[in-house]
């Protein structure tokens, strides 16, 4: 559906002014002039905000215009704090099948909106870590909330431990339940927006029989479609873009998050051993303690160390066949053909934390699917946060495709 405006022609406008007769003036005081000009600019204004209160692509330009300057600065722009909404904080948590679900809403208190369905709202899910107070989150989620949106901020103790699992799955869905049953939300359209380590999660539940006609858009942020593929490129310290290889060195969380999720079925001692030897600034293990390791604890370590760059592929089949699941059913390539909202998909060319090659195969795969989605790549960004230092060039052009998925995320949410 296009949402560009087509002017009228204005031959024959009912409403054009008749034109001069022969021998009147057409010289117009500078009173009248002036009078016309802020008539011309107070129809305009009029016309602007009905189209930003009626139509869909109305709110989702201005949104996105008010939006995009705390995303890009980590800010908010004064007019948004002066002429959004004002906004109110709660802090609540649920359960769930894995246990309890930690949500932060941030709440417009302002009046109804012109339209009762242009509210809406959005469940964000923001990765391993407890990032609760982290600014840029915050500023993100109150952003949103200034204009008009109900968003909802949601963790679980396995993400705050720095690990990913699948029976988080439930507390995903139970959020965004939670969030549709928030006061004014009643048939009001809901997305789900991830970044990094949220990613798999928000794909199982968009995917969940229990809410997946509900869920208006998926919004996946430098994350990971294939844990299998993911690992390899850990093990092999490269990655493959456009037929060359290249060398990829991933900084310390994506090695934390991984060996986290893959050492749960050793024993303790091996548990203790890997976990220590995987730990930032470890020193390598000895010959003699890799000798000690069961096949499968040694080509978890060689993967998640690097250590045997050229071995990668043969390390990922000597994990044990758990451990092979494991990764299967972490990945979100395992669900995408029971997703049935839109996913928009963005990642950083150079993100160190999490290869630009998976945003790139979930793509292909989208598209071969057919299924409706956007994929944007970014030079902007370190991982999920705007890097300092930009120019203006740098931000002007990454800029502009962040506003236009930013445009059309609303938009498809509308």
């Amino acid at each position: 559906m296009s949402r560009r405006l087509t002017p009228g022609s204005s031959k024959n406008h009912p409403f054009m002014e008749p034109s001069k007769k022969e021998g009147e003036s057409t010289t117009e005081p500078p009173l009248k002039k002036k009078h016309k000009v802020a008539r011309i600019l107070l129809g305009m204004l009029f016309v602007g905000s009905i189209c930003a209160s009626v139509f869909p692509w109305g709110r989702s330009i201005i949104r996105s215009l008010v939006i995009l300057p705390a995303l890009i600065f980590a800010t908010q722009p004064g007019i948004l704090i002066n002429n959004g909404d004002a906004i109110k904080h709660m802090q609540m948590s649920i359960s769930s099948q894995s246990g309890p679900v930690y949500l932060d809403v941030f709440m417009p208190i302002g009046g109804d909106p012109l339209i009762k369905s242009a509210r809406g709202g959005v469940l964000i899910v923001p990765g391993v870590g407890d990032n609760r107070q982290v600014p840029q989150l915050l500023n993100l989620s109150e952003a949103f909330a200034r204009t008009g949106l109900i968003v909802m901020d949601m963790t679980t103790p396995t993400l705050m431990a720095y690990d990913i699992s699948v029976q988080d799955t439930d507390a995903t869905v139970q959020a965004f339940k939670k969030l549709e049953s928030l006061p004014g939300m009643a048939g009001r359209h809901s997305g789900m927006i991830a970044f990094s380590g949220g990613v798999p999660l928000t794909c199982f539940a968009a995917a969940d029989p229990r809410i997946r006609d509900e869920v208006a858009y998926i919004a996946a942020f430098g994350g990971y479609f294939d844990t299998t593929t993911l690992l390899e490129a850990l093990g092999s310290r490269s990655i493959t873009i456009d037929g060359k290889t290249e060398a990829w060195h991933p900084i310390d969380i994506p090695i934390q998050v991984l060996t986290n999720m893959t050492t749960k079925d050793f024993s303790y001692d091996e548990q203790t051993t890997l976990r220590t030897a995987l730990a930032s600034d470890a020193q390598p293990l000895t010959g003699t303690q890799l000798q000690s390791l069961s096949p499968g604890a040694q080509a978890v370590y060689h993967l998640l160390k690097g250590d045997e760059p050229h071995q990668a592929a043969r390390n990922i089949q000597l994990l044990p066949l758990k451990i092979q699941k494991l990764l299967t059913d972490l990945s979100p390539k395992r669900v995408i053909k029971d997703i049935r909202a839109p996913i928009f998909l963005l990642h950083d060319r150079n993100d160190g934390s999490l290869p630009v090659t998976e945003t790139r195969e979930f793509d292909a795969a989208l598209t071969q699917l057919r299924h409706k989605h956007e994929y944007v790549e970014f030079h902007i960004f370190d991982h999920v946060e705007v890097r300092s230092g930009l120019n203006v060039g740098q931000l002007a052009g990454d800029g502009f495709h962040l506003f236009s998925i930013l445009d059309n995320l609303l938009y498809t949410g509308s």
